[in-house]
């Protein structure tokens, strides 16, 4: 265990033991949110404007929570602080269930304090590397992945027999031992700051508008971002709402454990593969196959006759995602400058995964209770496919690390 523990490294375990803790008290949280709220008498609606706000309160506080750790504050003090401060919150679900205005206030509150730490937490692996190359990327985040699947498949009998009064406790849990690796691990330095450069010239610090500039004006980004968006939009309309697939098909919360964790599990392999293979292939080319594969989830959902199909469609998109996400934070680091780097990625992750939690889920709603699953099927669908005809004008550029340096 000993010769294990030396040739992973001590940074890398810790990096996975903050990925896989964070991923665990993620789940208890948010992935069980619209379970926990329509079994408290919330309708699809409902549930919906719930995950609108969680998108609006992420698309206002990601990008400004990542300039501030780019500029002021080091990813590992901000890090510290926020989940310090999401533990006692997380309690305030079950206090204020009963008042849809306050239990939003809750929801929204926990989502500005722990749903941009996933971002924060790429970023600050990435500056990690650049520091020591025995980092690595695929094996830290994928153990989020498969320790997600594991929670995801315990959680859900855990509450089918026990109640969603764990959620929080177990939310404690988690987010504990997540502050704890964090404490351990080595902090780095902001980038955004004037500073005398080894052998170069003096760099100087970018301004928040500045910063919104040069990455409006980088071609690669926005059409990047855009197909993102596009695929968060089809993988979020349908994904809110898998308990009702679940639930059409006679299913209960163990089924959605069951499908979250083969989700989840393949998530690993599809990393760990995804970190060989980009160094052959362009990185275009390989997000195409990424925004594939949440055209085939949703195909499977479309046609789901039994509890297989959703399985089938979780796994292909558990392959997708396991892609996407690394995909996602090596893109944007290659395309801008490493002095903006966490605030290219919070932006990034601000503008797809927040605004298209915003339009998925709001449009899931909608046309849950309008037309049912085929007609919220057929319309992830079609964001899936457009999102892979917006990316195709960048798609085989091919793609070098940015300077440090804007100036």
């Amino acid at each position: 265990m000993g010769r294990l523990f030396a040739a992973i490294g001590r940074k890398n375990l810790l990096l996975m033991g903050i990925q896989g803790f964070y991923w665990c008290a993620y789940c208890t949280y948010f992935g069980f949110l619209v379970l926990y709220m329509q079994d408290h008498g919330y309708s699809n609606v409902e549930c919906a404007q719930a995950q609108v706000l969680i998108a609006v309160a992420t698309l206002v506080a990601q990008p400004l929570i990542g300039y501030l750790t780019d500029t002021f504050i080091p990813c590992k003090t901000f890090l510290l602080f926020s989940t310090g401060m999401a533990i006692p919150v997380a309690f305030l679900l079950q206090a204020t269930v009963a008042s849809p205005v306050l239990c939003y206030g809750a929801i929204v509150l926990q989502s500005i304090l722990f749903y941009p730490t996933a971002s924060l937490i790429d970023s600050w692996t990435m500056a990690l590397r650049e520091q020591d190359p025995q980092v690595q990327y695929p094996l830290t985040r994928s153990a989020g992945s498969v320790l997600y699947a594991l929670t995801a498949l315990g959680f859900g009998n855990l509450i089918a027999r026990f109640g969603d009064g764990v959620i929080a406790p177990s939310f404690l849990v988690f987010a504990v031992l997540m502050f704890v690796c964090v404490w351990l691990l080595e902090g780095t330095p902001c980038s955004n700051k004037t500073r005398e450069a080894a052998g170069q010239e003096k760099i100087q610090r970018v301004s928040g508008l500045e910063a919104a500039g040069i990455l409006l004006k980088n071609k690669a980004y926005v059409f990047f971002v855009l197909s993102c968006l596009l695929y968060h939009i089809a993988n979020k309309s349908t994904g809110c709402f898998i308990s009702n697939y679940v639930v059409h098909l006679g299913g209960d919360s163990a089924g959605l454990g069951m499908l979250m964790f083969f989700s989840a599990l393949v998530e690993f392999p599809s990393m760990m593969v995804m970190g060989r293979v980009m160094r052959r292939y362009p990185l275009g080319v390989l997000h195409l196959f990424a925004l594939a594969g949440i055209l085939l989830k949703n195909l499977f959902f479309l046609t789901a006759s039994s509890m297989t199909f959703l399985v089938i469609g979780q796994l292909a998109q558990g392959l997708s995602y396991g892609s996407f996400v690394y995909l996602f934070v090596e893109y944007i680091c290659r395309t801008t400058p490493k002095q903006l780097n966490i605030t290219a990625i919070s932006l990034g992750t601000a503008m797809t995964s927040a605004l298209g939690g915003i339009i998925g889920n709001y449009a899931a709603g909608f046309l849950l209770d309008l037309a049912g699953l085929t007609m919220l099927s057929l319309f992830a669908m079609a964001a899936a496919a457009v999102s892979i005809l917006v990316f195709l004008p960048v798609a085989f550029e091919k793609r070098k690390k940015q300077s440090a340096s804007v100036c």
